[in-house]
C-alpha cells in the first residue's frame, strides 16, 4: 500500500488520508464555535504550530491539529492532487 503525505510547511507533513477538515485561519477567527473548539483543543495541547505564530490555516487530523502558513486553498490543492503528494 502506498502511503500519500501531504507537507503543511517547515518539516511537518501529515497522511492525506487522515486529514479530517482544512480550515482557513480567518474563518476560524470569525466563528465563535470556532474559537470555543480551538480553546478547548489548546487546553489539551494537540495543537502544533508549524506557521511561527503567523497560520493562514488549520488542518485537523483524527489525533492532531497544525496550524499552517500555507493557505487553506493550497493544502486542498496539495491533498487532492496527486502531483503534490510524496510518497513513502
Amino acid at each position: 500500500m502506498i502511503n500519500l503525505f501531504v507537507h503543511l510547511g517547515k518539516n511537518a507533513v501529515v497522511r492525506s488520508n487522515q486529514i479530517v477538515a482544512i480550515i482557513d485561519w480567518q474563518t476560524l477567527q470569525d466563528s465563535e464555535v470556532n474559537q470555543a473548539y480551538m480553546e478547548r483543543v489548546n487546553q489539551g495541547q494537540k495543537i502544533k504550530d508549524v506557521s511561527g505564530g503567523r497560520p493562514n490555516s488549520m488542518v485537523i487530523t483524527g489525533d492532531d491539529i497544525y496550524l499552517s502558513t500555507i493557505s487553506s486553498t493550497t493544502l486542498k490543492k496539495r491533498a487532492e492532487n496527486p502531483q503534490y503528494l510524496a510518497c513513502d
